[in-house]
């Protein structure tokens, strides 16, 4: 006997939902690696001062709508790495669990703690403030600690997290294997931002291509592949009491699946 009985089949009375969520994680997972990667390339990082940013700015008008590629970005991010997760869950677990927490645990950390940055630019230059003062403002939230402790974590999100998740794809074997490499090779690129930012930007294009084989993959999936179907109103997964053990040893799991229904 197993240690749950789970239902498999869809209630009748359970509207099935799971092909509704396969198809919108499909279209959302390689977007916000698309986004950033056209920002990179199209936008340089600053250099210098911000008050020199800031007067780059007041005749470059391109942040005005590359600020909405980061926002698809922000926004995104973290479902699409969930997605990823989720794809390769089944046959690796630890590297799929290490890669959701590194990755988007990195990407979290940034955002409240991104507090000085581009957009403060932009509004400086948008609103004609003095670029001397305002620079000065800027440049000294950027050397606050917090910023640093943000920005480590978006790096080790986009390098290490990329490189686990793109292995968990891979021994998930639920993906071609050059959609994993591409994956795990696309953040790399993260180092070249310093001097070429084209490169970053392409390479973060490169991981965005590997996404979308990976939504070719789940596209692919059965709801059955997917997930667990919904419960009814009412319904409980019937879990039978037995002793847990977190890391089975494999001789356990050989002998409970040829055994069947006859374990006692």
């Amino acid at each position: 006997m197993t240690t749950a009985d789970v239902d498999t089949r869809t209630p009748t009375n359970v509207r099935e939902t799971r092909g509704f969520w396969r198809v919108l994680l499909a279209i959302v997972l390689p977007i916000p690696w698309l986004a950033k990667g056209i920002q990179y390339i199209v936008l340089a990082p600053a250099s210098g001062n911000s008050a020199d940013q800031i007067k780059d700015w007041t005749q470059d008008r391109v942040y005005s709508w590359v600020q909405w590629l980061d926002v698809l970005f922000v926004v995104l991010v973290v479902p699409s790495i969930i997605t990823m997760a989720l794809v390769s869950r089944r046959s690796a677990p630890r590297l799929a669990t290490a890669a959701a927490i590194v990755m988007g645990g990195g990407f979290l950390m940034v955002l409240p703690l991104n507090i000085g940055g581009d957009p403060l630019v932009w509004v400086a230059a948008r609103q004609g403030y003095d670029p001397t003062m305002t620079g000065k403002f800027i440049d000294a939230l950027r050397e606050d600690p917090r910023v640093g402790l943000g920005g480590l974590g978006f790096i080790t999100a986009i390098t290490i997290g990329s490189v686990l998740i793109g292995l968990a794809l891979w021994k998930s074997r639920a993906v071609p294997a050059w959609a994993a490499a591409l994956v795990g090779l696309g953040g790399l690129t993260h180092p070249f931002l310093s001097f070429e930012h084209h490169i970053h930007g392409t390479g973060l294009v490169v991981l965005a291509i590997g996404c979308a084989a990976v939504s070719t993959a789940l596209l692919k999936m059965s709801n059955e592949e997917y997930d667990l179907p919904p419960l009814a109103h009412g319904q409980t997964c019937t879990a039978r009491p037995n002793r847990w053990k977190p890391f089975p040893s494999r001789t356990s799991v050989h002998l409970s699946a040829n055994s069947g229904d006859r374990t006692h």
